[in-house]
């Protein structure tokens, strides 16, 4: 299976074939050309995708969500990293969180059936540089996500920072670098008059 710049109906199509496939999927990236993100397609929305995500070799590497838009490109791997991936005691791929029904339509479903109050998740943008903002869940509006973030020195902000839901192109979930953030950040700030999150 190969669909490179494709339609949007050919692109969700692949997808929807890689789900429950025993082969990497390397998904090429509209907004960032030079990044290949690579995983096993979990769920299909009609907005996002999910990926059981892995790095190099195959070891799993968390969840990753994409916006539909996002994708430009539908690779199977022909590498040795799938065959590898299914030796690892993670095997099969599920989802993040089981036993919860994932909604994938839109970005504001995806990310309440997705975050979870206090964990970490990272986000990318389509309208700002290459980076990643990385916090846990605060508050989510008709129009903005509100997350404690954590800087790359595992200092906490002093408040909640928002970013507008149009513009989140990929959240990523319990990779082993925001497990890694997890143990040396510790709890975020504590605000009581803050809503909680779900």
């Amino acid at each position: 299976m190969i669909v490179r710049v494709a339609s949007m109906k050919k692109i969700r199509a692949a997808l929807h074939d890689a789900i429950g496939s025993e082969k990497l999927v390397r998904l090429d990236r509209a907004s960032r050309p030079s990044q290949v993100i690579d995983g096993f397609v979990v769920a299909v929305g009609r907005g996002w995708a999910l990926l059981q995500r892995t790095m190099d070799g195959g070891f799993f590497d968390g969840h990753l969500a994409i916006r539909l838009d996002e994708i430009r490109g539908v690779r199977e791997d022909s590498s040795f990293e799938s065959t590898f991936a299914r030796s690892r005691p993670e095997w099969p791929p599920a989802p993040p969180v089981p036993d919860t029904e994932l909604d994938l339509d839109s970005t504001t479903r995806m990310l309440t059936s997705l975050l979870r109050a206090g964990e970490l998740f990272g986000i990318e943008r389509n309208r700002k540089y290459d980076a990643k903002w990385i916090g846990v869940p605060n508050e989510l509006t008709r129009h903005w996500l509100y997350m404690w973030e954590v800087r790359p020195d595992a200092s906490w902000h002093e408040k909640p920072l928002g970013y507008r839901i149009r513009t989140i192109t990929m959240v990523t979930i319990n990779d082993h670098y925001q497990r890694a953030l997890a143990v040396v950040a510790g709890q975020p700030p504590a605000d009581p008059s803050d809503p909680a999150w779900g």
